[in-house]
């Protein structure tokens, strides 16, 4: 089976080791080096239709990169399209749920498709993928990356765990989302509105069940945001 590492401390590699024949795939534009043993192509992963509706719904690409080592074993190199910290999650017959622009690179043996939020509220705001969440599924292995550092942290046993929506990277099928506008527990829409507002924390996802939930220290929007604010001005 391939060889997943990381390689470096800032901004790292995600590093693959192939044997001759086998194959993983990553989101396009990932490949940064390869040894001549190992063929790189473009497909449309799971067919036409699969890959419209995840690009359509997820932001991913809708070619994803295939590289197999072709000649023999071989050693290639992908990177994040953003700068952060790549993040390795054995799969074991389950199911991973993934924010956008979190999905870096997977082994062949992995599924990817996209599945509807079941959570009304969560679909309606950012960071999660909307009305569509992209999910990796089987047994194998699967690299994501974020925005800034990435965390892991349990959902408290008989509770949840409150993540502000735009630092969320993964979660496991054991663990159960919903969304809210602010941290309280009571009140009406109106009252967590002007909750959100004076805490600043805007929608938050909650946790239930079981496994780590993947946080990352950098929120886009915010991180957008700040970059802009400091952009010279065009007048």
């Amino acid at each position: 089976m391939p060889d997943f590492s990381i390689e470096g401390s800032t901004d790292p590699f995600l590093a693959v080791q192939l044997d001759q024949g086998e194959t993983v795939f990553a989101e396009g534009g990932a490949m940064a080096a390869m040894e001549d043993t190992i063929d790189l192509t473009g497909k449309a992963r799971g067919g036409f239709l699969k890959s419209v509706a995840r690009a359509a719904t997820t932001g991913e690409s809708f070619f994803m990169q295939h590289a197999t080592a072709a000649r023999g074993a071989g050693r290639m190199l992908f990177a994040p399209s953003h700068p952060g910290e790549v993040r390795i999650i054995e799969v074991m017959n389950d199911a991973w749920s993934l924010t956008d622009g979190a999905f870096l690179c997977a082994e062949e043996s992995l599924e990817v498709a996209t599945k509807r939020n079941k959570s009304i509220s969560g679909s309606f705001f950012g960071g999660t993928g909307g009305f569509f969440i992209m999910t990796v599924s089987g047994t194998g292995t699967l690299a994501v990356s974020a925005l800034g550092a990435i965390q892991e942290m349990p959902i408290p046993p008989g509770g949840e765990l409150v993540v502000d929506s735009g630092h969320v990277v993964a979660w496991p099928s054991t663990a159960e989302m919903s969304a809210s506008l602010s941290t309280g527990q009571k009140g009406g829409m109106l009252g967590k509105m002007v909750g959100s507002v004076k805490t600043g924390e805007g929608v938050v996802l909650r946790f239930k069940g079981r496994g780590p939930i993947l946080v990352a220290s950098r929120a886009q929007p915010a991180f957008i945001g700040w970059l802009s604010s400091r952009m010279p001005s065009s007048s």
